[in-house]
């Protein structure tokens, strides 16, 4: 069900879209941003200037520190206390689809906590070496998913993520910003606040896997994460898709992200108002249709129109 709704959950959008008010990658991805919000009643906060993060000092968290690069900003922006679930989304990810719903995607991969393992189900006379795995890979109280997440050939690429406030979240927040791989290599890796989030995530779980845990093909993440298909959350523009052997955008994807095309150059703003246009048109022909109605069931005007 894609306009499904979670019973009082409220959920939240966040961006950064710090660039020049008159870049096209700004005024198409707030547009973008705000015309799907609105539309579904979530709350957007876009950052659009540096000086509205605010430092986290609990956390010790200032994007001034010297030591972060703008990637981590949404690391910062995330520490949102007054929500249920957090979308982040990048300024150059675009709603596609108008009637699918957040909560649709949460619902999808939060409401099972029961992992993807080739391990049966619990059987009388097992012995204690089999009992053990079992309560490593199938504890009888799992925790609640916390973050879903999408990957491509070259791993997570946070885009696009949604976070349940928790105290897992929270104490993940702050390890990520202050990961350790930060003082080595990381530190200048352009993608920084990728492969650190990646690090967080990874390192320590598969550094105890073992050879009874391969035998069931348990998962090597973390049992509060849930990788989503890129159809579900994220899916690329053609050149990046090509490149790193992922998704391509198709009719029906959730959301269209562009990373790796340069904002500046004239066929990445194109793809932006393309992508938008699409979705504006969808957007037109559910609520023609009578398919589509707001977060109060009223039918929903058609949005302005970037570039028209």
């Amino acid at each position: 069900m894609p306009q499904f709704r979670l019973p009082n959950q409220r959920v939240a959008i966040v961006s950064i879209c710090a660039y020049g008010e008159t870049e096209p990658v700004r005024i198409i991805g707030t547009e973008n941003h705000q015309v799907y919000a609105e539309l579904h009643g979530y709350d957007l906060y876009q950052v659009t200037e540096k000086s509205q993060i605010k430092a986290n000092l609990a956390s010790q968290m200032d994007i001034n520190d010297g030591r972060h690069k703008p990637f981590f900003w949404k690391v910062n922006v995330e520490q949102t206390p007054r929500y249920d679930w957090v979308l982040w989304i990048d300024c150059d990810a675009l709603f596609m689809d108008p009637g699918r719903t957040i909560d649709s995607v949460i619902q999808m991969y939060s409401g099972n906590n029961t992992w993807a393992t080739k391990l049966g189900p619990r059987s009388f006379g097992e012995d204690l070496k089999m009992q053990s795995l079992r309560d490593r890979v199938q504890p009888l109280s799992p925790p609640e998913v916390s973050l879903i997440v999408a990957t491509d050939s070259s791993g997570i690429n946070n885009g696009v993520w949604l976070m349940r406030n928790s105290a897992w979240s929270h104490d993940f927040l702050v390890r990520w910003w202050h990961s350790d791989i930060l003082q080595g290599p990381g530190e200048n890796h352009n993608c920084s606040d990728q492969s650190t989030m990646q690090h967080q995530l990874l390192y320590d779980s598969s550094m105890s896997l073992d050879d009874a845990w391969d035998a069931v093909e348990a998962p090597v993440w973390v049992p509060e994460v849930r990788v989503a298909a890129q159809e579900h959350l994220q899916s690329f523009h053609a050149a990046t898709a090509a490149t790193v052997a992922s998704r391509e955008w198709q009719d029906g994807d959730f959301i269209k992200h562009h990373p790796g095309c340069h904002y500046y150059k004239p066929p990445c703003q194109q793809l932006y108002l393309e992508a938008h246009q699409i979705f504006l048109g969808k957007l037109q022909a559910e609520t023609e249709g009578g398919r589509l109605t707001d977060n109060m069931g009223n039918h929903c005007p058609p949005g302005p129109h970037v570039g028209s």
